[in-house]
């Protein structure tokens, strides 16, 4: 998950990132956003990738500064969002020293995926080090729990289509096996990248460590034909989802 990674997605990104901002069913993220567009007047799209988030943020924020080091990204996210109060900055925030940005609100919408921890912490130190005193973060990452449900789902669809239980088990263990890179730390597959997903109390750990005061954890839920197909429609009651968390600085 380097800078080359994610400029070799750059020329199909749409068709090969799910972006949660545009295809949430439950409304959380673009709800929250809103509400703390009352409060604060920049904000900082942080990890901002093809700018799958900025036009939301540009809609609500008077100023937004978009942020990504992999320029090809940062390229295809100008072109899409071509508005006078956002302006996009090449950066690392992986890096020990942070950019020379200030805002209200940081936005870090799926941007804190890679399997390595310690880049995964100092991307967090920056977000808060970005954020000025009194400020607020949101903070959007892949759910542990969301992944491993998957899983239960399927053995329940293979059920639904007549296959014993037991042997509809045996038939999805071996797709886990591969798939769960480290299951001690939430490192799985997706899309043949090792990608790091969060339990709820990991996530909020993760944020107080680098100083943040978490106030809200929720759900930002997407369709479930963003991770399998052609589930039956009794099974679908229950989405998958992201963590969203809100915290204050």
């Amino acid at each position: 998950m380097n800078q080359q990674y994610w400029d070799r997605l750059a020329k199909n990104f749409a068709g090969r990132v799910f972006e949660i901002a545009g295809g949430e069913t439950n409304g959380a993220l673009a709800a929250t956003v809103k509400k703390l567009s009352r409060r604060y007047k920049t904000a900082g799209d942080f990890g901002c990738g093809a700018g799958g988030t900025t036009p939301l943020l540009a809609t609500y924020f008077d100023e937004v500064i978009a942020i990504d080091y992999a320029k090809k990204l940062l390229r295809r996210a100008q072109k899409r969002v071509q508005t006078d109060n956002v302006r996009f900055l090449a950066a690392d925030l992986s890096a020990k020293k942070p950019p020379a940005v200030t805002v209200d609100a940081a936005f870090c919408i799926n941007a804190l995926l890679h399997p390595n921890a310690k880049k995964r912490r100092r991307i967090t130190e920056t977000v808060y080090a970005c954020t000025r005193r009194g400020g607020a973060a949101l903070v959007v990452a892949p759910a542990l729990e969301s992944y491993l449900r998957t899983y239960q789902v399927l053995v329940a669809c293979r059920v639904a289509q007549g296959q014993g239980r037991k042997k509809a088990v045996r038939s999805v263990a071996p797709l886990a096996q591969k798939e769960v890179h480290s299951l001690v730390e939430g490192i799985v597959d997706v899309g043949g990248t090792p990608t790091k997903h969060y339990m709820h109390d990991e996530l909020v750990q993760q944020l107080a460590d680098a100083g943040f005061a978490v106030a809200t954890v929720a759900r930002v839920e997407f369709p479930w034909s963003e991770v399998l197909d052609d589930l039956p429609q009794d099974l679908q009651k229950f989405r998958p989802w992201d963590w969203l968390a809100v915290a204050s600085k």
